[in-house]
């Protein structure tokens, strides 16, 4: 139900994975923080995968402010479609500090 989108969660997704293959390939280590990218991030696409399959994947396409009604306060992401807005957060919240701080 993200159309278009799809390819770009495909890539938000890839990002944690090649950082550390490329870390891996030329350090010869393999320096995981706490929290990472290849091991909490599959456990998000898990979570996120079982919500689409409780909730249905129509949750996806409606409006920010009604699929979460507690954020509904947030002025620019209360209009754009769900899925939209997560693929923002995404990439505010896990590609820029994934790859600033690797």
């Amino acid at each position: 139900m993200c159309g278009k989108d799809t390819f770009w969660f495909w890539v938000i997704s890839v990002v944690p994975f090649y950082g550390a293959t490329w870390e891996h390939f030329f350090t010869n280590t393999l320096i995981l923080p706490v929290v990472n990218g290849p091991t909490e991030g599959l456990m998000l696409i898990y979570v996120g995968h079982i919500f689409t399959a409780l909730v249905g994947a129509e949750w996806w396409v409606h409006q920010f402010g009604k699929s979460l009604p507690f954020l509904s306060w947030v002025p620019i992401l209360s209009e754009v479609p769900t899925y939209r807005a997560v693929l923002y957060l995404m990439i505010a919240f896990a590609v820029i500090p994934t790859l600033t701080f690797k």
